[in-house]
């Protein structure tokens, strides 16, 4: 749903755009945000439910087939490849999968968030490097615990079967994210800002004055120069090729 959503945004952003914007937004039409629940590698396409992920053969796009099955703990949030590997973000774990045999993902790694950093919630995942970047989003009622505090949580991935949390940042009600070189960009609802950290050192991630002012974002795509942003009203599209001076290029209501 996600990833239509961004779709029909770029379809509709260019008629709000410039005629360089025009020409870039459709060349993304194919990428999603951190906040979705489906993944494709190779052949094969990767769907969550809330404790299991499914894998379909789609060599033949008009008649994917499930293949394979494999369950996990309750609570499945969303999904990402990086560099032939998949992660998993759920309401207390981030699980590290092994697709060296794609028709059959199998687990390589479960972190437990409450023993690492003493709580659990809904999240993303963005990874980079050696490294994760997942934001912990603690909503009473709905993730986690209202006793909690939500945050960015960084973890060090060089060895993939033994994730290890290297630092835990404080946010309000963070949700997607993503990261253009050393910068990682935060969507935090509960600021209206999209945050902006420099990530040159990822055990010592630093928080930038470069915020931009946003209301309810939600998630974002990021694409060489240029930035997508969903927000719980619109889409706005924000040049980046200066982070210290990030523009804001249209926006289109939804």
């Amino acid at each position: 749903m996600k990833k239509l959503l961004f779709s029909t945004c770029i379809a509709l952003l260019c008629f709000a755009c410039s005629e360089d914007s025009v020409s870039y937004l459709e060349g993304i039409s194919g990428k999603s945000g951190s906040i979705t629940r489906f993944a494709i590698y190779q052949d094969y396409m990767y769907l969550l439910n809330l404790n299991e992920v499914q894998t379909y053969d789609i060599k033949q796009k008009e008649h994917p087939v499930l293949v394979h099955q494999m369950p996990t703990d309750y609570g499945l949030e969303t999904i990402t490849v990086y560099d032939g590997t998949v992660f998993l973000g759920s309401t207390t774990s981030l699980y590290i999968l092994d697709i060296s045999n794609p028709a059959a993902p199998v687990i390589q790694s479960q972190s437990d968030r409450i023993s690492d950093i003493g709580f659990s919630g809904c999240d993303p995942v963005a990874v980079k490097g050696n490294y994760a970047y997942s934001t912990i989003k603690v909503i009473e009622n709905a993730c986690g615990t209202i006793s909690a505090a939500s945050a960015l949580v960084v973890y060090d991935i060089h060895d993939k079967s033994a994730p290890v949390v290297v630092g835990t940042y404080a946010l309000n009600i963070p949700n997607g994210l993503g990261y253009k070189d050393n910068y990682l960009f935060v969507c935090d609802e509960g600021s209206d800002e999209l945050l902006v950290y420099d990530i040159t050192d990822p055990t010592h991630v630093v928080l930038t004055a470069y915020a931009v002012s946003i209301t309810d974002p939600y998630d974002l795509i990021v694409d060489g120069q240029k930035m997508i942003v969903s927000s719980k009203t619109d889409f706005q599209i924000f040049d980046i090729s200066d982070i210290t001076q990030i523009k804001r290029l249209g926006q289109i209501s939804k």
